[in-house]
């Protein structure tokens, strides 16, 4: 029964939250009308720029960790490996973006096991890394979200925390790999190197708020300086608040609900409901022009040329 509704309610939710969503732009139209929209072609640019480090440090960290299981492979295949898997994100089901993962990197020798476990590990850090300039950026904002949600972003640092540090994941993943009759290849990554690529994706997630909050300038120029990094820091609350509620393909929906509530404290409610989509639609050019650019890098030998 469970697993018959289960993805009744995956594919519901998002279309109740699209439906609330529409309804609040329509009934607010001629708020949203009103408002200067233009398009910056200028600060569009700027918003690609700073939202290039998401996309090409991402890689980077999810190589390094593959490489603690042993595996060395250049940038450059991971890089293809991880855009495409990335893309399944939108296939409904939730389970695309992992099977496309193991199924691409098992093309490169690696196993199933430390694909799996890579994976885990770079959206668990992700997911910590965002919370820094959500927490910097958006200050209270998250008293706008329901109470189950702000329980599990107060609670999920704790159990991250614990989960990737390399001795505690080792310690659990192992006799785990050994119940399921799976071979482990134990991580070796220091705290420091773990630490370290936390560091790059802080950096990452903060110049994703603020290619974002370019993004919504470029489409209202009268957004001041402090709604420009409240935006910036609300973005990110939104993403990691979507990834952990896990009901959503990609968080479709999901995202841009919570977005548009944390924006309406400094917008419009209609205004910030139009912007939160017109960011999710930015977030997907932008997404298919790093998966084109993994798809035209020229290929050598079966392999990718760093």
């Amino acid at each position: 029964m469970t697993r018959r509704i289960l993805p009744l309610v995956k594919i519901s939710v998002p279309l109740i939250v699209a439906f609330f969503i529409g309804r609040m732009i329509y009934g607010n139209w001629q708020q949203v009308r009103a408002e200067p929209w233009r398009l910056d072609a200028g600060l569009l640019a700027l918003s690609f720029l700073l939202g290039a480090a998401w996309h090409l440090v991402r890689p980077l960290g999810w190589a390094r960790l593959i490489r603690g299981f042993g595996h060395d492979l250049p940038y450059w295949d991971i890089y293809r490996v991880y855009r495409k898997s990335e893309a399944s994100r939108y296939v409904p089901g939730g389970v695309w973006q992992f099977a496309s993962r193991i199924y691409l990197t098992r093309r490169h020798g690696v196993g199933a096991a430390p694909c799996l476990a890579a994976t885990l590990l770079d959206m668990a850090l992700a997911a910590l890394a965002a919370m820094v300039p959500a927490a910097w950026l958006a200050g209270s904002a998250s008293t706008s979200l329901g109470t189950w949600q702000r329980s599990v972003l107060l609670a999920f640092p704790i159990v991250a925390c614990a989960f990737v540090y390399p001795k505690v994941l080792n310690a659990w993943a192992e006799p785990v790999a050994r119940w399921l009759g799976q071979p482990y290849q134990r991580l070796e990554i220091g705290a420091r190197q773990m630490f370290a690529i936390w560091a790059m994706y802080v950096g990452a997630s903060t110049l994703l708020g603020f290619a974002m909050a370019c993004f919504a300038r470029a489409l209202l120029p009268a957004i001041s300086g402090g709604q420009f990094a409240y935006i910036a820091g609300c973005y990110v609350l939104a993403w990691v608040a979507a990834l952990l509620t896990m009901v959503a393909p990609a968080g479709m929906g999901i995202r841009e609900g919570i977005l548009g509530i944390l924006l309406a404290q400094a917008l419009a409610a209609g205004t910030a409901m139009t912007l939160a989509v017109a960011m999710r639609l930015w977030a997907v050019c932008m997404e298919l022009a790093w998966l084109g650019a993994a798809a035209l890098r020229p290929v050598k030998g079966g392999r990718a040329q760093v």
